[in-house]
């Protein structure tokens, strides 16, 4: 009989994604409708986006594999461009990142198909 506990775990990690994002969106929202956070921390709100895709990227797992971690990583890597304006680019000159990650998403779910023997084109595949 299989152990229950990896759907335990699996929809606690979903639920914490959700309110995460949940709260990060809200707090985005906030200071775009112009009211103030009184810390300044909310300029640092890519770098878990960011932590979470290198992890990702490193330690692919069932719920985040290599495709996902790099939209999380161009994600919090467009949203740092954006605040701090980066390399001279803003909000509305980075969003090329989201081309690159396209790509790359495309070359590392090919690649992963490859090394599990799967064939493009074939049943399954």
């Amino acid at each position: 009989m299989e152990d229950p506990k990896p759907h335990r775990h699996a929809g606690r990690s979903r639920l914490v994604l959700g309110l995460f994002l949940l709260a990060l969106g809200g707090a985005m929202l906030a200071v775009n409708l112009g009211y103030e956070i009184p810390t300044g921390w909310w300029r640092y709100f890519p770098v878990p986006l960011i932590a979470l895709g290198l992890w990702g990227l490193v330690l692919p797992g069932r719920h985040l594999d290599r495709s996902g971690a790099i939209w999380l990583l161009a994600t919090g890597l467009y949203c740092l461009i954006g605040v701090f304006n980066l390399f001279s680019l803003g909000w509305g000159t980075a969003w090329p990142i989201f081309v690159i990650a396209s790509g790359l998403s495309f070359l590392v779910r090919d690649i992963g198909r490859e090394h599990r023997g799967h064939t493009p084109g074939a049943p399954g595949g």
